[in-house]
Order: C-alpha cells, then structure tokens, then sequence
C-alpha cells in the first residue's frame, strides 16, 4: 500500500511539472522553465524512496542522492550564471562523493566512505587549484596525505 502512495506522489510531481512546461511553451505563462531542475529532483525523491520501501540495493540511494543534489546545483546556477560553471566544476565530484557519504550512512560499508573519502579530495584539490587559486594547489597534496592517514586508521581498527 506504501509503495503506491508513492508511486501517486511521484506522478502527481511529474503531472505538476510537464503542465507548467507545457503552459510555458504556450506562453500562458512565465519562468516555469527555470524550475526544469525539479525533474532530476524528483527522480532522485523516486529512486529514494523506492530504497526506504524496499532496501534492495545501495545503488538506489546512491543515485537518488546524486540526482537531488545535482538538481540543487542546477537550481542554484539557473538563479545566478551558468558562466561559474567553468571555475565550479570540481563540484561534481563534491557531489559525487556527499552521495557516496549518504550512502554509508544508511547502508554502513566501509567502501562507500573510502570512496566518499577520494571524491571529496578531489573536489577540494580541484577546487583549491581550479577556483581559488594556482597557488593553492600544494594543500590538495595535504589533503590527500590527510584522506591516506584516515584510511589507513580506519583499516587498522578492523
């Protein structure tokens, strides 16, 4: 019975969204094509929930977290310029590895923080590197001995 309140739920999302998209085409109406990063949003809302129904797979939760804060970044650059976009891309892999850390929240394997552990390295080397500044560039060598030391502790307790 869950699962098709949700299914409801999603499709009224999506009914919501294609009729805004459809009355702006027709001009009936304005600025409802900025709200386009709602769809990745509510594929991401979908594919979580169907890992909290069921908890079949940790790819589920993995996917849903990277598509809603995708959108949130998608939001965010329709409201100010998608020009940062040339500075800010090591945000992807920011976002790549937050998914990875919600993912070890709830399903607790050690693979998912090592991995969220190396994208958010990455994202704070390239950063530093790519969007502060050149000379910034020895604190992504910080940041990784930093990122090894951690691991190398967590594999030591086991």
């Amino acid at each position: 019975m869950k699962q098709r309140s949700s299914l409801s739920v999603l499709a009224g999302f999506f009914i919501i969204i294609g009729t805004a998209i459809i009355l702006e085409n027709y001009s009936l109406i304005t600025g409802a094509i900025k709200l386009w990063p709602l769809l990745p949003l509510t594929v991401g809302a979908g594919f979580m929930m169907l890992f909290f129904e069921t908890r079949p797979d940790p790819a589920l939760l993995w996917i849903g977290s990277f598509l809603i804060l995708l959108s949130i970044l998608f939001y965010g650059l329709n409201c100010t310029s998608w020009s940062k976009l040339s500075t800010l891309w090591p945000i992807f892999l920011g976002i790549i590895g937050l998914s990875f850390l919600i993912t070890n929240i709830f399903v607790k394997n050690v693979i998912f923080l090592y991995l969220a552990i190396l994208f958010i390295a990455l994202f704070l080397t390239f950063y530093f590197i790519f969007a502060v500044s050149l000379k910034m560039w020895p604190i992504s060598l910080v940041i990784f001995g930093i990122s090894l030391l951690f691991i190398n502790f967590n594999l030591r307790r086991k």
